[in-house]
């Protein structure tokens, strides 16, 4: 009888065995050996040399790299503060804002970017109305949401509600009577924040953390839809690559190798910190 039963579970987990091979590790497996081999040439490192040193490539790693830094960070500071004010509602009002919360987790990046134009483009509702307070003209006030400071601003639309969702669980399973009993002794609140909470929710601030940088550094539409190739990062230069104006499958091959590689490693370090 456990033979059958075991039998059946290998049965039932062959759909999903064969769709994580043929639209995970298939895909990914072709971009790696992509990047090594080209029709031609056979085996080489000249992608690899050309994404390491040629100065486009690095300064687009690095772009990405202070774009998902800066907001990861906001991100984390705002969606943390913002989740522990929800939690400290009622059960209604917070069950109202989560689901308000959770309605941007089901857009696409170029509907989030449209929103941003239809709202803050120099035509855009919240710019006109603040161009005839101010007196100046909407397409001044307007011009920092096609540049980098807009990817900051369009990131953090998608990133706190990810980060207020997990954050959610660290509030809900936080001892509270850790902190009474701190309070009893006469601690502080600098000292109940250093020595009770944050040890308590540092794990799903790390997890956070983790998540809304892998979200950051990969993200496509709403950057492409937002400021076009006009900002020098990953995602849009590995498009470029892929794209009639210069196409090099072999570097974007290369490029997105590099990308995976930089944030699986920065997600092991997370966890590293987190089984520490």
């Amino acid at each position: 009888m456990k033979k059958y039963a075991a039998h059946t579970t290998y049965w039932l987990l062959l759909p999903l065995i064969l769709l994580l091979l043929f639209f995970f590790v298939f895909p990914l497996l072709m971009v790696f050996l992509g990047s090594f081999y080209v029709e031609g040439e056979g085996f080489t490192l000249r992608y690899y040399a050309e994404t390491l040193f040629e100065s486009v490539n690095v300064n687009a790693l690095k772009n990405s790299f202070v774009l998902a830094l800066t907001t990861t960070l906001l991100g984390v500071i705002s969606g943390g503060i913002l989740s522990y004010l929800i939690f400290r509602l009622g059960e209604r009002g917070k069950n109202v804002l989560l689901s308000l919360v959770s309605v941007p987790l089901s857009f696409s990046g170029l509907v989030i970017a449209y929103a941003f134009i239809i709202t803050f483009g120099s035509s855009g509702t919240f710019t006109l109305l603040l161009a005839k307070v101010l007196q100046q003209d909407p397409a001044n006030l307007s011009a920092y949401l096609y540049t980098w400071k807009g990817l900051v601003l369009a990131y953090l639309y998608f990133l706190i509600p990810r980060m207020i969702l997990t954050m959610m669980a660290a509030w809900t399973n936080l001892d509270w009577s850790l902190i009474e009993a701190a309070e009893s002794l006469g601690a502080g609140w600098g000292r109940i924040l250093s020595k009770v909470i944050i040890p308590a929710i540092g794990p799903s601030l790390l997890a956070g953390s983790a998540l809304l940088f892998a979200v950051a550094m990969g993200a496509f539409g709403t950057a492409f839809a937002l400021v076009g190739t006009g900002v020098n990062i990953l995602p849009l230069l590995i498009y470029t690559q892929v794209s009639d104006v210069s196409y090099n499958l072999s570097l974007a091959n290369a490029l997105s190798v590099m990308l995976t590689v930089v944030t699986t490693l920065l997600i092991y370090g997370y966890q590293r910190m987190f089984v520490r």
